[in-house]
């Protein structure tokens, strides 16, 4: 695949996407999801700055490491708790806002 189909792949979904984010219940399914994705990036990069495994972190905040993976998949969201464990622990601040979206 040369550079200019992907091209017209990437602008052929963005304008796909565009469109079905008129609909309200697609727009509130894909921002959860992109919630999710995105809390669970923060959280794999942070563990893997601090050299730890996901069992590794699992330990360190008193859960499983099924429970990391799951997080860190975008499957669950984590709790407060959690997070709050996570940030204890790995001795960081969490910062969260809300922000207009389109």
């Amino acid at each position: 695949m040369n550079k200019k189909n992907i091209k017209k792949i990437a602008n052929s979904f963005k304008s796909d996407l565009q469109k079905d984010l008129r609909r309200p219940q697609f727009k509130k399914f894909f921002y959860g999801e992109l919630l999710k994705l995105q809390i669970a990036e923060e959280i794999v990069k942070l563990r893997q700055k601090r050299g730890l495994t996901q069992a590794g972190l699992a330990k360190r905040i008193k859960t499983t490491q099924a429970v990391v993976s799951r997080i860190e998949t975008a499957q669950v969201y984590p709790s407060t708790d959690i997070l709050q464990r996570i940030c204890d622990k790995l001795e960081v601040g969490a910062k969260f806002e809300f922000c207009n979206v389109k």
